[in-house]
Order: structure tokens, then C-alpha cells, then sequence
């Protein structure tokens, strides 16, 4: 049967929670290890010109690095009533100054909650959001696709319900605390007072449709306020061994008086050429316009894979991103960023 890689992506936890090693299992308690190991060998490349003055600076990068390897422990009680407790523990290695960026341990996701088939479940703490189900192009190492710009994907202190009792669809709702600084204890760029969001992912046979709503009040230090609305939305369709896939996004950002609106598209395929094997890409096109600077990016992603084993797969990814920026209609700077890679991911 055939078993496409993208399902690995997106459901990494549960597929390796497949031959997880099952530590404890009495009177209705389940305790499982599982996680991967995610190396990768690359070759980067970026330039950015200034182009008022010409002058151009370049960085070039080699390496065989962590490519976000993780192990954790979930846990599951079963209640009275067909209700149970679950709870995930998840560690990452932190980025660090040395190439192989396997620095110290950090906790990724940390959440508990409570649930039932027929309810749903309802967790609270360190987790996704339902943004972070809103991409359907193919990536392991490369992607592009900024859908955590106009919605968060996650957050330190996050309230998430799902519901799951209409068999292809899933309704979840999540609302987002207060947030100074990332997982890695690293401060945000700009604090978040609060926001929520609200999605639902359909699948009917060959087809998949996803959508998400967000609102999120960002901290100003002062009288005025800074909001953002973000809209995604996400579609795909299968023929046979191939798939079609469009991402899309929408967002308006007020900050006191000044505006700004963004959108993507990424439009992208996969093809399962053999049972253990697929190749895959996609393009990205994003516009951010202000009311003195614009930007506009162009990407390009492609890749190919191969499953060596359920739990074993290695890839070739490349990706070329360009940026322009605009201020007054007048072009000032052109970032392009390049990079491919040889990896492999061992799940347990």
C-alpha cells in the first residue's frame, strides 16, 4: 500500500507513535517514548544589494547540522464514560553559535488536557495552534511559507479545543496568552498581549480544504494598539499518484495609524514516482505593502525522497528565495537566499 511521505511530515508524532517504545501500559494508563533523529548536509548561500549604493554583501555557509531533532513522552489515562487525560512533554536541541547546532535541551511542547470521542479534547499549555495545519505543500528542511506571520502557529501559553465527531472534519478553536519570548527562551521582535484563532480541516476522498481566522494583539508600551487579522486557507486534490496542492494567506496589520496589508500564494505538486518514493515542489509569490515600503518575494522549492524503511527516510531539498523592498516607490534592496541539502530523518 502506498504511503506517501507528506503524511509523515504532518503527523511526525503519530507515526512514529506507531512503533513508539511503550514504557508503561496498566489499568488503562499508556506511556510511550518516541521522537527522531534530523541531520542534515547543506550548502547555503545568500546575498543581499544594496541597490541606492551598489554595495553588495554575500555569506556562504557549509554544514552538517541538527535539522530539529526531538524525543517526548505522552502519556494517556483512560476516565469513566469514554473520557481520558492525555499529556505531551516534547525536547529540542537549542540553535547555538557551532554549525551542528545541537545545543543545550529545551522544552518544545508541554500541554495537558482532557477528552473524549464524542466531546473532543481540550488541552492547555505549550503547543500548536491550527495554523499550523494550514500548509499543504511538501518541504522536510526548506519551506517558505510564512503562514506564521499572518496567524501564530504556536505559543507558550495556548488553550486549543478540537473536535473530531464528523468523520473527514475537524473544528478546533485555540486562544493564545500573553507571550514575551519563544520556546527557546529567546525574546519576540514584538511581545503578544493575546489573540485566538478558529479553523476547521475537511476531507472528502481525494480531497483536503483547510481554513483558519486569527486575531492577535500585539504589546505597544503605549496608548495606541497593534493588531492583526489573518486569514489562511488551504486546498488539495489528489489524481492517482498525483497531487495538486494552493496555498493561500491574507492579512491586515494596524499599528496605531499605519497599515499594512500582505498576502501569499503557493501553489505546489507532489508525485509518488514508486511506492517508497515521491519528488515534490512549489513556488511561493508574496506582496507586503505599507504605506511608504513594499516587498515582493519569489521562492522556489524542490525535492525528492526516499523511504528506506517505515521509520527511516533520506531526501534531497533545494530552495531560491528573492526579496526586493520598495520605499516610495523607489527600489532599495534585493536579498536573495539560496540552499540544498542532503538528509535523513530515523524515527522511533
Amino acid at each position: 500500500m502506498k504511503k506517501t511521505l507528506a503524511a509523515l511530515i504532518v503527523s511526525a508524532v503519530a507515526a512514529s507513535a506507531a512503533n513508539a517504545a511503550v514504557v508503561y501500559d496498566n489499568e488503562g494508563t499508556k506511556v510511550e517514548l518516541n521522537g527522531s533523529l534530523r541531520l542534515i548536509m547543506e550548502k547555503a548561500n545568500g546575498k543581499e544589494t544594496n541597490q541606492l549604493t551598489g554595495v553588495t554583501t554575500k555569506t556562504t555557509n557549509s554544514a552538517l547540522r541538527n535539522a530539529g531533532s526531538r524525543f517526548g513522552i505522552t502519556v494517556k489515562h483512560n476516565l469513566d464514560n469514554d473520557f481520558y487525560a492525555l499529556g505531551r512533554l516534547e525536547f529540542r536541541f537549542n540553535d547555538t553559535e557551532s554549525r551542528d547546532q545541537f545545543g543545550a535541551l529545551y522544552t518544545k511542547r508541554a500541554y495537558v488536557g482532557l477528552g473524549s470521542k464524542a466531546t473532543g479534547d481540550i488541552t492547555f499549555g505549550r503547543q500548536v495552534t491550527i495554523a499550523d495545519d494550514l500548509v499543504q505543500a511538501n518541504d522536510y528542511e526548506y519551506g517558505f511559507i510564512p503562514k506564521g506571520k499572518y496567524i501564530p502557529t504556536s505559543g507558550t501559553g495556548v488553550v486549543r479545543y478540537d473536535y473530531k465527531g464528523i468523520e473527514g472534519l475537524k473544528l478546533s478553536a485555540n486562544y493564545n496568552f500573553g507571550q514575551r519570548h519563544d520556546e527557546m527562551g529567546d525574546p519576540l521582535k514584538v511581545g503578544i498581549k493575546g489573540g485566538f484563532a478558529l479553523g476547521a480541516l475537511y476531507t472528502a476522498g481525494d480531497f483536503d480544504a483547510r481554513f483558519a481566522y486569527g486575531h492577535t494583539n500585539f504589546e505597544t508600551g503605549a496608548a495606541y494598539s497593534h493588531r492583526l487579522d489573518g486569514f489562511l486557507a488551504s486546498l488539495g486534490y489528489k489524481f492517482a499518484d498525483f497531487k495538486l496542492t494552493g496555498d493561500f494567506g491574507y492579512a491586515h496589520d494596524k499599528n496605531g495609524d499605519a497599515k499594512l496589508n500582505k498576502f501569499y500564494v503557493a501553489p505546489g505538486f507532489a508525485y509518488q514516482v514508486v511506492p517508497a518514493s515521491q519528488v515534490y515542489g512549489n513556488y511561493l509569490y508574496e506582496r507586503v505593502k505599507g504605506e511608504v515600503t513594499k516587498g515582493k518575494t519569489h521562492g522556489f522549492l524542490l525535492g525528492a525522497d526516499y523511504q528506506l524503511h517505515k521509520q527511516v527516510v533520506v531526501f534531497l531539498e533545494g530552495k531560491y528565495v528573492t526579496t526586493k523592498s520598495y520605499t516610495n516607490d523607489v527600489y532599495t534592496k534585493k536579498v536573495n537566499d539560496k540552499a540544498i541539502g542532503v538528509g535523513m530523518r530515523v524515527f522511533f
